[in-house]
């Protein structure tokens, strides 16, 4: 046993900033990325290039649409933030995939490759005679990943919509249980409400990421691959927890409750004086120190809140968060930790400020930890990215490059996987090929 602080040894252990000394868990991996316009494409090539994998980024002569996504009118180095965000640690290179050329040149790259990533419409890669069932004949490892937006069989596949993280949202059942209950038709502050970030794509990637490691397991056992097939939508659905399973066990349709829980109160986003806050208490011990710390004891005293079925009726909820509301507003963020820091028990209440991204990036335990870095890029300049979100004693991902221009490494990767030179090069693309 150490006499080391565990705080001590785990971050000597697992520190982000160490992870050039140590070895990659997929470093012999290669992944030919063909998504395009797909930001679950994106997000699980990332997954898989911050543990290692070569991943190469095929993108059309004239570049990925999705090098455009960002806020309007706003690029960095010509670049839109999303693709520069999640470009990293990937070798692009440049095909013409509806060319038959082109789609020979993919064929011998894909020979070669462990994983195969695609998001065209269902059938399309099969129709060309380079989707899994041929790819499988030449390539008996392969894994093979199709993303769309409903899926590679099914009454929707027949007419595949283009893969969009608000219709993934709304398809999935998210869309209608986020927002502020349901009042009136006609007002609009009680409409299904979005979530902010592009949710579906990156729940999309995160699964399909998750597959391809579980295929390689598979893999490592049998020495055979297999196909996948994912949806965005399909990702967020699994995010649902007992919602889908309400209906069919009690027949209740969940609706959207704002700032309102169905099983547990207090458990809310309250106003506080410099902004707003979460806030829970909702054990009856829990329930009680919350009281306690607002000074609020007759509260307890109250039949009406004398159990937690009791606390979590429409109208007691409305009037209990009413009353957290109105002591909280009275208070900072960080004076209402410091009461609920220092009660002494019994319960335990939970408490946290709502921050902003700009409040994200100035708190020091993010950097100590590593979530975030900056970079010098001789391309790009200077940028700050989010981090890979693991840390690992023995095989931590890391980020070695942000992002790379349309092409930039055509001639190293097929070089490498072809055996290529430059007077091969420069016919493919004088004829448009790359």
């Amino acid at each position: 046993m150490t006499d080391q602080r565990w705080e001590e040894w785990v971050k000597q252990e697992t520190d982000p900033r160490n992870a050039f000394g140590k070895p990659e868990a997929l470093d012999d991996l290669v992944v030919v990325d063909l998504t395009r316009e797909s930001v679950a494409g994106m997000v699980c090539t990332s997954f898989l290039a911050e543990l290692g994998a070569q991943v190469l980024k095929v993108e059309p002569p004239g570049g990925d649409p999705a090098r455009a996504w960002g806020p309007p009118g706003f690029t960095h180095q010509g670049e839109g933030l999303a693709y520069l965000a999640e470009g990293r640690n990937k070798y692009f290179v440049t095909l013409h995939m509806e060319a038959e050329e082109g789609r020979d040149v993919f064929r011998q790259l894909a020979r070669r490759a462990d994983v195969v990533i695609e998001a065209y419409a269902p059938g399309q890669m099969d129709a060309w005679g380079i989707g899994y069932r041929q790819l499988s004949v030449e390539n008996p490892r392969l894994i093979y990943l199709g993303i769309s937006a409903t899926g590679h069989f099914g009454p929707r596949a027949a007419e595949p919509m283009p893969e969009h993280d608000l219709t993934s949202q709304a398809a999935s059942g998210l869309a209608f249980i986020t927002g502020e209950p349901q009042r009136d038709d006609a007002d609009a502050a009680c409409a299904p409400t979005k979530a902010g970030p592009w949710l579906a794509g990156y729940a999309g990637g995160a699964w399909a990421a998750f597959a391809i490691l579980g295929a390689l397991h598979y893999r490592h056992e049998t020495g055979r691959g297999q196909m996948i097939d994912v949806t965005p939508a399909e990702g967020l659905m699994r995010y649902l927890e007992y919602t889908l399973l309400w209906y069919h066990v009690a027949g209740r349709v969940r609706e959207r409750i704002g700032y309102y829980d169905l099983a547990v109160f207090p458990y809310t986003f309250v106003r506080v004086r410099d902004g707003w806050a979460f806030i829970a208490g909702y054990t009856d011990p829990n329930f009680r120190a919350l009281c306690r710390i607002m000074g609020r004891p007759d509260l307890t005293e109250n039949p009406r809140f004398a159990t937690p079925a009791a606390r979590v009726t429409p109208e007691n909820k409305q009037f209990l968060r009413g009353e957290i509301e109105a002591w909280s507003v009275n208070l900072t963020s960080d004076e209402i930790l410091e009461r609920v820091m220092a009660d002494p028990g019994p319960g335990v209440v939970v408490f946290g400020r709502v921050e902003s991204p700009l409040e994200v990036l100035s708190r020091e335990n993010w950097w100590e930890r590593g979530c975030f870095e900056r970079f010098s890029d001789p391309g790009y300049g200077n940028l700050t990215l989010q981090m890979p979100v693991w840390r690992m004693t023995e095989t931590p991902p890391r980020v070695r490059w942000p992002c790379r221009p349309t092409g930039y490494h055509n001639e190293d990767v097929f070089q490498k996987y072809l055996g290529w030179g430059p007077d091969r090069l420069a016919t493919l693309r004088s004829r448009g090929v790359i």
